[in-house]
């Protein structure tokens, strides 16, 4: 009974770093729910087994068996992608047994005889270092691991959790079913060596994750810098040409102004119109519109709309950004550069392109910077888990919308992304103040 009531301890344990490193899809009571159904389920082939298999030689492996209807329970209760789920499920797993052959070494060091004490002992000791660790986890590793699984392909989480599964199975028979085979202390020194291997092929296996993702980023940004010195070039030049436009058009302004005159004293009303008009359609319109007030802003929404007409992309703006803001010009060309790009690139998917519009809102509401772009697409949507994806190839697949997601938690804010049939919804909120 003792044992069967520390393994318990020792799934609500399990399930508490889940709760942790994972994203819950519903509430307390829909997981809570989840929770007692497995638990039921668990304790119901508990009591089957030591029925009807207690003398078995498969009798030791039932609680380790039992131990996969969890499973269920990770899969229904949180959002991640199923290879994560799992990766993350035997993770933690692994690091239980893991603690559970450091206990079963402490207490072999008192000589108790009887097995059953013993295994209870060394589960209870494993439990009581399992809940030291959770708060640690809570306050150091908690937002590092869950960006970690986020930015991971499901190439990579699949590979290390094929990993995690193997190192798990050997480790689970070789502690869990034989407490007593590691007494002597060459083993125990081999033992203990061969769990700081593991523990460091996971913290190598993290750290090539990060830093590959962290290196795509730096190159996003490099990119992004690149190409906002290029706008504002383009700004630079676009303004020149429009100043010249328009000291072009006040030096001849007095001979159009004679012209015009002479038709409205001739009462030539229909050739002054016509003459208006083509004055209006030559001269008038290459003076070239103020987008935002933002100057950085300007110069990415005056590109990309370019781009779109060249696209014959119908792209409406609305931006009330002021020119001097507390958000840093790099962070706002991410996000509004991306953000745009997307859209832009959703809407050269639809088949009839005649019918492709993008619409760009931005304002600042309090100490909010709240931007929204509504574009329509083509109905697919990539998706890795929950994490939506963009539909270009390449490396640097995803990290645009995984770099806008950072900066926006670097403000305070958050990114809302909706779909509905053939339109996509992206929201960001920014806060400076």
């Amino acid at each position: 009974m003792n044992i069967i009531l520390n393994y318990c301890i020792t799934i609500l344990i399990d399930i508490a770093f889940a709760n942790l490193l994972l994203t819950r899809k519903g509430n307390v009571k829909y997981t809570s729910f989840l929770l007692i159904i497995n638990y039921l389920i668990f304790l119901f082939g508990y009591y089957i087994s030591y029925t009807f298999l207690k003398d078995s030689i498969f009798y030791q492996y039932i609680p380790t068996v039992l131990g996969f209807i969890f499973v269920i329970y990770i899969i229904l209760a949180y959002k991640e992608s199923i290879s994560t789920k799992i990766f993350t499920m035997f993770t933690i797993r692994l690091f239980s047994v893991m603690i559970l052959g450091i206990s079963s070494y402490i207490v072999s060091l008192f000589c108790i005889k009887d097995f059953n004490t013993y295994k209870s002992l060394s589960i209870l000791l494993r439990n009581c270092i399992q809940l030291m660790f959770l708060p640690i986890i809570n306050l150091y590793f908690k937002r590092n691991c869950k960006e970690i699984l986020k930015l991971a392909s499901n190439k990579v989480t699949n590979i290390t959790t094929l990993y995690s599964i193997l190192i798990y199975l050997f480790l689970n028979n070789y502690y869990q079913f034989n407490p007593y085979k590691n007494s002597h202390s060459d083993e125990i020194f081999s033992s203990l060596f061969f769990i700081f291997i593991i523990i460091l092929s996971y913290m190598i296996i993290f750290m090539d994750i990060h830093y590959v993702n962290r290196h795509a980023e730096l190159e996003y940004k490099f990119k992004i810098i690149g190409t906002q010195v290029e706008l504002q070039k383009r700004n630079y030049e676009t303004l020149n040409k429009s100043l010249g436009n328009y000291y072009a058009f006040k030096h001849d302004i007095r001979h159009h102004y004679l012209a015009i005159k002479s038709m409205m004293d001739a009462e030539n009303y229909a050739a002054a119109t016509k003459y208006l008009d083509k004055l209006n359609e030559n001269e008038i319109r290459h003076n070239i519109d103020v987008l935002c007030k933002n100057f950085t802003v300007d110069s990415i929404l005056k590109y990309y709309m370019s781009i779109a007409i060249d696209n014959n992309i119908e792209f409406s703006v609305d931006a009330d950004i002021p020119e001097h803001i507390k958000i840093d010009n790099s962070d706002l060309s991410v996000v509004i550069g991306n953000c745009t790009l997307n859209a832009i690139e959703a809407c050269k998917n639809i088949i009839d392109k005649s019918s492709a519009y993008i619409d760009l809102k931005a304002k600042i509401i309090g100490s909010q910077l709240v931007i929204k772009i509504t574009n329509n697409f083509n109905g697919q949507v990539i998706k890795e888990g929950t994490t939506i994806k963009t539909s270009k190839a390449g490396q640097g697949h995803g990290i645009g919308l995984s770099s806008v997601r950072n900066i926006t938690e670097k403000y305070n804010g958050y990114l809302d992304i909706k779909y509905i049939d053939d339109e996509f919804q992206v929201c960001v909120v920014m806060n400076f103040g």
